[in-house]
């Protein structure tokens, strides 16, 4: 069954990447952009902070930017080296500018220098539609951002509030709960254990999240998603840069959008029950649905694919409790949409707005009342929650 397409550009199925490598390519990266967070040697971070944010990425990143006001010291702790490669975008449109306007972050992505686009092509079987999205106000547009760009410059900008501090490669070996609360975790960093103690932890190391378990938050719905997400960037395609391309076909949809200077995403989300048909690797169905489709085909025979495929498949929605007694879960951690609808980046920055705020009104992070947050959440996000789980069921 192909997908319908929503009446507005809210609510386009776009891919938001997600997963591992599959295939090689040729060496040619986004280039990463803001200057690199500072860091703390290995066996410097031990002792007490007031915030610990496990994972920087969009949701920890985001976090610890917007809650660097009201805390005096923030330890983020990020798994991944410097170097790390992940060919994954995020996407966003006017709900998504809106959310990162109202953490104060609109300016360090838009500064990534992605084009902004207004409008789009969808091919919907053999019909082909030209759609130019409404101009309500000067948010009404679209992005999509290489993560390899995004969450650096996210990483340096909570850095820039003086009291962010960044210790990576590091990972929580363990957590410090004392009378049900978490008190604290033993970290890696380096070659070197230290202990450090919290007021609050905040847990954004996605949805695999291993510290989640650790704290009790156990998923209280599941969906299980038959669809298989691939992306690969290109650079050169003529194709401009205005607009976004996609092919909505039974049980596949592609995508290109622009990404940066001379570089252009290809996204491919797959129907499970398509690889099963036909037998093939995912990453050959990529590059044949690719080279196969009437518009998008001879624009990449002009150019040239500047990464490996990346994707995974068989990713499960779903939602965790957002908080407990000395924790909270941001991002996929606590809320995992399935990428074929492109709404987590949005997810994972109201999560992040919703624990600002409410640390905000109690005026710091001690002493805060994390009570309730689960359902604020949930009612936030329910739209985007149903109209994802109503495409993934198909």
């Amino acid at each position: 069954m192909a997908l319908t397409p929503p009446a507005t550009a809210n609510r386009a199925p776009l891919w938001s990447g997600q997963g591992g490598r599959l295939g090689r390519a040729a060496s040619r990266r986004p280039e990463p952009s803001g200057t690199p967070p500072r860091q703390f040697g290995a066996g410097v971070i031990a002792g007490h902070w007031e915030v610990v944010v496990v994972g920087g990425r969009i949701a920890g990143a985001s976090t610890a930017w917007a809650l660097a006001p009201y805390a005096e010291r923030i330890l983020v702790l990020d798994a991944s080296r410097p170097t790390a490669f992940w060919p994954q975008q995020s996407t966003w449109d006017r709900s998504g500018n809106l959310a990162w306007s109202a953490l104060g972050l609109l300016e360090t992505v838009l500064a990534c220098g992605a084009p902004r686009t207004y409008g789009d092509t969808q091919r919907i079987g053999a019909d082909v539609v030209e759609r130019v999205y409404p101009r309500e106000d000067a948010y009404s547009f679209r992005m999509s951002v290489p993560r390899e760009v995004l969450d650096p410059a996210l990483l340096a900008a909570a850095s820039s509030r003086g009291n962010v501090t960044v210790a990576r490669p590091a990972r929580v070996r363990d957590l410090t709960i004392e009378a049900g609360r978490v008190r604290g975790a033993t970290v890696r960093h380096g070659a070197v254990d230290s202990q450090v103690t919290c007021d609050l932890l905040v847990l954004a190391d996605g949805r695999l999240s291993r510290n989640a378990e650790r704290v009790g938050a156990s998923a209280y719905r599941v969906v299980e998603s038959p669809w298989f997400a691939l992306l690969a960037y290109y650079g050169d395609l003529p194709l401009p840069t205005d607009r976004s391309y996609f092919s909505l076909q039974d049980r596949s949809v592609l995508i290109s959008t622009p990404c940066g200077d001379g570089q252009w995403c290809v996204a491919v989300d797959l129907h499970q029950s398509l690889i099963d048909e036909t037998g093939q690797h995912p990453a050959r169905s990529f590059e044949r649905l690719v080279r196969d489709d009437p518009y998008l085909g001879p624009a990449v025979a002009a150019g040239h694919r500047s990464t490996p495929i990346g994707g995974a498949g068989r990713m499960r929605m779903l939602r965790r409790p957002m908080s407990g007694p000395g924790w909270c879960l941001v991002g996929d951690a606590g809320y995992h949409l399935d990428p074929v609808t492109a709404q987590g980046t949005r997810a994972a920055l109201v999560t992040a707005r919703i624990l600002r705020d409410r640390v905000a009104g109690a005026g710091g992070v001690r002493g805060t009342d994390l009570t309730g947050l689960t359902d604020e959440r949930d009612d936030a996000l329910d739209d985007d929650w149903t109209y994802t789980e109503q495409i993934v069921r198909g």
